[in-house]
C-alpha cells in the first residue's frame, strides 16, 4: 500500500541535510565498506552471519555481524595472519555510518604501512589527541573517579576515556570496559541509541579520525524516515535544495528540530554496558 503525506507536510523520503550527525540516524552503510573495496586490495566474503572484509596482507579484518554481540561492524587486527589479536574496535548497528567510515576509511590508508605513516614522524602524523580535538570544537571535560568524560556542546553525545589499568588480554575478551567509548541518545531510558568502542592498543589516529567525524559540524544527508523520531527536536534539519521550493522549506519548518541542550538527561548506560556520564553542567 502507497501512503502519502498530508498536504504540505515532507513526505518520508525527503532529503534532508541534517545536525548534529551523532542524532541522525544510521545513514548509507555502503560508505563503511566502500573503503574496504577490491581497488584496495581487500577481500570480500558473505558468511552465515554478515559480511567480512579481510585485508591485502590479512593481518586485519572488518565484519558487518547483526546479530553477534554488537549488533554492527566490528574491525580487529592481528600480529601476523591467523595471529594475536592486537586490537578491536566496533561500531553498534545504528552508529551513524559516517562515524563508521572515518575508521574503515583512516584504518585502509594506514594499514599498507602498518599504521607508521600516520605515527609519529610519518608524512600524515597530525598532534592532536583524540581529547585535544574535542576541546578543539568547544566539548567540556567532566573528571570523574573512573573515567575522564568530554560531552557535546548540546549534552547529547559523550566520548569517554577509562582511567586505570585493566589487563590487555580480558580487555581484549571483552571482560572489560574499553579503553575508548563514544555514543550518543537524547532519552534516558528507552531512546535511540548507539555506541563505540575501541581497545587501548588500537592507533589512537584512528579513533582521533571517528572523534572527528563524531563532532563535525557539517550536516550528514538523511531521508526523514531514516532519522529517529525521538530525536527529530533535537537536530536542525533543512531540505536539500531547499531554495527552489518555499513551500517544501516551509513544511520542513514544522518537522521539531529546535536544539534544546540539556533538556533530557544522557540515558543511563547500565542497561547496555556503557559508562554513566559525568554530571552535566548545563544550568
Amino acid at each position: 500500500m502507497i501512503t502519502t503525506s498530508p498536504p504540505g507536510d515532507p513526505a518520508p523520503d525527503t532529503d534532508l541535510l541534517v545536525r548534529p550527525v551523532y542524532l541522525a540516524g544510521r545513514g548509507d552503510t555502503a560508505a563503511v565498506y566502500d573503503a574496504l573495496c577490491d581497488a584496495r586490495g581487500w577481500g570480500k566474503a558473505i558468511t552465515a552471519t554478515g559480511l567480512m572484509f579481510t585485508s591485502p596482507r590479512q593481518d586485519a579484518q572488518v565484519a558487518y555481524l547483526p546479530e553477534s554481540r554488537y549488533g554492527g561492524w566490528k574491525a580487529i587486527q592481528y600480529s601476523e595472519p591467523l595471529g594475536t589479536p592486537l586490537w578491536w574496535a566496533t561500531f553498534s548497528r545504528n552508529a551513524p555510518a559516517e562515524i563508521t567510515s572515518a575508521f574503515t576509511t583512516a584504518l585502509a590508508e594506514g594499514l599498507p604501512s602498518n599504521h607508521r605513516e600516520f605515527l609519529h614522524g610519518g608524512p600524515h602524523y597530525r598532534p592532536s589527541s583524540p581529547a585535544g580535538a574535542l576541546a578543539e570544537r568547544g566539548w567540556q571535560t567532566d573528571d570523574t573517579a573512573m573515567y575522564l568524560y568530554q560531552r557535546s556542546p548540546d549534552g547529547h553525545a559523550y566520548f569517554a576515556l577509562r582511567k586505570g589499568h585493566l589487563d590487555d588480554s580480558m580487555e581484549l575478551e571483552g571482560e572489560g570496559p574499553a579503553q575508548w567509548t563514544m555514543y550518543g541518545c537524547v532519552d534516558q531510558v528507552n531512546g535511540e541509541r548507539w555506541h563505540a568502542d575501541f581497545t587501548s592498543a588500537t592507533p589512537l589516529y584512528l579513533v582521533r579520525e571517528a572523534v572527528i567525524a563524531l563532532s563535525s559540524t557539517e550536516p550528514v544527508k538523511r531521508h526523514l524516515s531514516a532519522i529517529p523520531e525521538r530525536n527529530l527536536p533535537y537536530v536542525t534539519v533543512s531540505p536539500v535544495g531547499a531554495g527552489t521550493d518555499p513551500r517544501r522549506s516551509a513544511a520542513l519548518a514544522r518537522t521539531p528540530h529546535t536544539s534544546q541542550a540539556g533538556a533530557t538527561p544522557p540515558f543511563s548506560s547500565a542497561s547496555v554496558g556503557l559508562p554513566s556520564p559525568g554530571p552535566s553542567r548545563h544550568r
